[in-house]
């Protein structure tokens, strides 16, 4: 790590789903190895990167990937998908899944759409019109598209994009007529049914947006292979009789690769143990490295230092609003194995020596 640039974002603080979702949407951005970790005591996204040295800099990565969008686009890196409607049609990701697989073919010409879209409708399950469902971290009011919900945080942001980053980043300043597209629990919202426009609405602009990035990361996935159980995407757990959303903070700096395992082992392969413990708290056991495995050492795993869960729900025609939460540790893995937590991140251990089983299961 001394050969990376440590850049604190205290406007991104971790036990808010708002800003949770926008430092990862922000690390998928950068396009380099960099690393994630929280600040313990304020909770705070710290980063470290290896060509970004300052939040100035961020920003003005930031700030070329917006110039980057072409007319009609809404997405970084992503030509083919969200797909805008033609004046007069009926939203064009509101589809049964009958339609789903013309769809996909349709998005998967362009670079990048396929996978936003699978992250984004799934073909597994309807909602109670017919239609395949669409992640819950997607939510739009009235007469709005799905493909709304990109397309608008990203003009908001171009109006000012400077200063809107920067204040996403170092410190939230709510901004009239700014929609916060029911990620923003302390938003205030139009009650204009025609919506957008002023009517009322103030968030935070740049948040948004980098937390609309963050949806590719969060898709449906097949838990553990099987198709058993609700059909949910990553980071949802079925708690009772609602959905909430769970993600944690963590200590060690962790680069995607990592992040992309502790969502599989969490999330898709049922590691975290949720239940509702009464009075609307949930209580979460976990254990503490999920079985993440170190690259180099099949017998050793990552210890993520994660210190705390965070849990949210959207309540119908509601903002993602945050959930008490207490959060247990259970023993990891084989209660007979003995290989210890192995510190560190991506391929940037070093080598750990011989142990027992390195060359095979012997």
């Amino acid at each position: 790590m001394a050969t990376l640039h440590r850049v604190d974002l205290p406007g991104l603080v971790g036990d808010e789903p708002l800003g949770f979702l926008a430092a990862i949407g922000l690390m998928g951005q950068l396009l380099e190895n960099s690393y994630l970790h929280w600040d313990p005591r304020d909770r705070h996204a710290v980063l470290h990167c290896h060509s970004y040295s300052s939040v100035a800099d961020l920003v003005a990565m930031l700030c070329r990937r917006l110039d980057e969008i072409k007319p009609g686009q809404a997405i970084p890196f992503s030509a083919g998908f969200p797909v805008r409607r033609r004046r007069g049609a009926p939203d064009p990701l509101r589809v049964r899944p009958a339609e789903y697989r013309k769809l996909l073919d349709r998005v998967g010409r362009s670079p990048g759409g396929a996978s936003w879209l699978q992250a984004t409708v799934t073909d597994r399950a309807t909602d109670t019109d017919g239609f395949c469902l669409v992640n819950p971290l997607v939510a739009v009011r009235s007469k709005q598209t799905i493909g709304s919900f990109w397309y608008y945080p990203m003009l908001d942001v171009r109006r000012d994009p400077k200063r809107l980053i920067t204040e996403a980043l170092t410190g939230w300043r709510r901004v009239e007529g700014s929609e916060g597209w029911l990620l923003d629990h302390q938003a205030t919202y139009s009650t204009d049914p025609g919506l957008r426009g002023p009517g009322g609405s103030m968030a935070v602009p740049g948040a948004t947006w980098l937390a609309t990035l963050a949806i590719s990361e969060f898709g449906y996935r097949r838990r553990n292979g099987i198709d058993s159980g609700p059909v949910l995407p990553s980071g949802w757990f079925r708690a009772g009789n609602r959905d909430v959303f769970l993600w944690p903070l963590w200590t060690v700096p962790a680069g995607s690769n990592t992040l992309k395992a502790v969502w599989n082992v969490g999330w898709g392969y049922d590691g975290w143990e949720i239940t509702s413990a009464g009075d609307g708290q949930l209580e979460v056991r976990i254990s503490k490295t999920h079985g993440v495995p170190a690259p180099n050492s099949i017998d050793h795993n990552v210890d993520l230092g994660i210190f705390t869960m965070c849990a949210a729900a959207r309540p119908p025609g509601a903002a993602l609003t945050p959930v008490p939460i207490r959060t247990l540790h259970k023993p990891t893995g084989n209660p007979d194995r003995k290989y210890p937590a192995w510190k560190g991140w991506d391929w940037k251990y070093s080598d750990v020596g011989e142990y027992p089983g390195k060359y095979g299961w012997g």
